[in-house]
């Protein structure tokens, strides 16, 4: 009989379990009537009893899993360990045993690990590990061209350039140019254009006589306004250098005065213009007519052409020469449809004759943006553009600036 009940016990429990069912009251009950009435229980005569609070819950299942280690399972030794099966002792035995504890707090010492090493992670931000004359030293190197491992330690401050900026000069030989005798006295092309103020690299001539200078860097008139510090800061190049270079022993400075700024470049825009390269050619076409004096194709006298003619097909796309702001879109009864286009410093491009405009006033462009197309509108003898650059109101020949 002591079988059958207990197979009929465990039968009723397994059931339970599938069921998904863990009540400890079920289980109880199930018990006591097995014992009364010596056959299987059926749950479903007997109403489900009040619920109980949770400790009690786990009390009374305690207890029960005990006796019933006692009786089926070899007595108390087994009901010492006897712990019943609830869903909250299942995830306490499966996630926190002994092993799975040790693990957790690897893993947590792990990612405190992890963390303070993010925070001390080099970003790109180095420490500043040298003194800020350290760092002078190293601007002053790179401003020189020298190395700074071949400067003075910093116990022998204060700074000084091994040599005072001085000029030399230079006897133009045939077969020069402005890039050869740059790269022949180690220098950049901005120190032979601005030492020597030459509007056009290109025209340099056998026998002209340059300045070179003997380090690296232009010249600088001081305006109204300016320290030192503020051309250093304007210039990009370390106040030392200057004050070094032009050996400078107190802090008056004059409107006027000529300093040398070693390491320092030329506008962007200035050094194009020097070489020839601040325009490029609008069109493809040929060279139709030149800058100066002609004869007029329509009376046949001598006139000035402040302008080049460039001949090309009708619809050939006409592009802008430089960056700039288009300032005027219009037609004349000379020019036909025109564009003007203002650039930086002080200069216009004009764009005539033009069959069709592709921009409106005020609208940016940059250079080789289409503009227009070429025409034959105005005063024209056949398809071409009338291109004309003026510098300051005035009509400058293109072809001294065209690349």
């Amino acid at each position: 009989m002591m079988n059958n009940n207990t197979d009929i016990l465990l039968k009723s429990q397994r059931v339970a379990r599938r069921k998904n069912v863990y009540t400890v009251q079920g289980n109880i009950a199930l018990k006591g009537i097995e014992q009364i009435h010596q056959k299987p229980a059926h749950k479903k005569r007997f109403p489900a009893p009040a619920p109980l609070p949770a400790q009690e819950k786990f009390r009374r299942a305690r207890e029960y899993a005990r006796e019933y280690a006692r009786e089926y399972e070899g007595g108390d030794e087994s009901a010492k360990n006897a712990l019943p099966y609830t869903r909250v002792s299942g995830i306490r035995s499966r996630f926190f045993t002994p092993e799975l504890i040790i693990l957790y707090i690897c893993l947590a010492a792990l990612a405190v690990f992890c963390y303070y090493a993010l925070l001390w992670r080099d970003d790109g931000i180095t420490f500043n590990l040298e003194s800020e004359d350290a760092a002078r030293r190293k601007m002053l190197a790179y401003a020189l061209g020298s190395e700074v491992e071949h400067l003075p330690p910093p116990e022998n401050m204060p700074l000084a350039v091994n040599e005072t900026f001085s000029w030399n000069n230079y006897t133009v030989k045939k077969g020069d140019s402005v890039s050869k005798i740059a790269a022949d006295n180690g220098l950049s092309l901005d120190a032979i254009i601005a030492s020597n103020n030459l509007r056009n690299a290109r025209l340099l001539r056998e026998g002209d006589v340059l300045r070179i200078p003997n380090m690296d860097g232009i010249p600088y008139t001081v305006v109204k306004g300016d320290s030192y510090q503020k051309i250093a800061d304007r210039m990009n190049v370390a106040i030392e250098a200057i004050l070094d270079a032009n050996d400078i022993q107190n802090d008056n400075i004059k409107i006027g005065d000529i300093l040398f700024l070693p390491g320092a470049r030329m506008r962007s825009d200035d050094l194009k213009m020097a070489l020839g390269e601040l325009f490029t050619y609008p069109v493809r076409g040929r060279l139709s007519s030149p800058f100066g004096w002609r004869k007029d194709p329509f009376t046949g006298q001598r006139r000035y052409h402040s302008a080049i003619d460039l001949a090309a097909n009708t619809g050939t796309p006409v592009k802008a020469a430089a960056d700039g702001k288009v300032t005027s879109v219009a037609y004349s009864s000379v020019f036909g449809n025109y564009i003007i286009v203002t650039h930086s410093g002080g200069f216009q491009s004009m764009y005539a004759h033009l069959n069709s405009t592709n921009v409106k006033e005020g609208a940016r462009v940059t250079q080789n943006d289409k503009i227009g197309t070429v025409g034959s509108t105005g005063r024209s003898t056949g398809a071409h553009l009338h291109f004309a650059i003026y510098k300051n109101g005035r009509a400058v020949n293109p072809l001294e600036y065209i690349k």
